[in-house]
């Protein structure tokens, strides 16, 4: 496995979306703790607790920006050295994510590329629609913690049932 590939469809704007994946604070919310300003060239870090060959830290740099379009970054933590790249898309009732993270290379790298994949149900499956569903419902600026409440359903009858499956394997 050289890349991950993750597709969503979210019943919100692409203006929605897009805040969820470049306002620090709501990124925060749904991925991991960060500094990111979106800014081409702009230097930033996400961080999040450390595992074994992991020091918690990944460091990342915004390589493409379009509004509402693209943002794409690079990811380099452990074993990684990667890119990822968001890209949204109008979509009949809403928009839709394209997730890639390419550049996988060697054992440790494919090792955490299957983490990876277990864990991307979970964050645009479940956490990410959660926010966007609460930032529709709310003004985040006066409700920066509020609940994000039941998940939507976004992922397919497929993946719900692979989620399901595995879940007691990465507890």
């Amino acid at each position: 496995m050289s890349s991950l590939r993750v597709e969503r469809t979210y019943p919100h704007p692409r203006a929605l979306v897009w805040r969820a994946l470049t306002e620090s604070e709501l990124l925060a919310r749904w991925l991991m703790p960060n500094d990111l300003v979106p800014e081409v060239g702009h230097r930033f870090q996400f961080r999040t607790d450390p595992a074994p060959g992991f020091d918690g830290i990944v460091d990342c740099q915004v390589l493409e920006l379009e509004s509402q379009a693209c943002l794409r970054i690079s990811w380099v933590g452990g074993p990684l050295d990667t890119e990822v790249t968001f890209r949204l898309f109008d979509a009949p009732g809403g928009t839709r994510l394209v997730v890639e993270q390419t550049g996988f290379h060697g054992v440790r790298a494919w090792i955490v590329a299957r983490i990876l994949k277990l864990g991307n149900r979970t964050l645009y499956g479940k956490r990410l629609p959660q926010l966007l569903q609460a930032l529709a419902e709310a003004d985040p600026q006066t409700a920066p913690d509020a609940d994000i409440g039941e998940p939507s359903n976004c992922m397919t009858r497929e993946q719900t049932f692979w989620e399901r499956l595995l879940k007691p394997l990465t507890k």
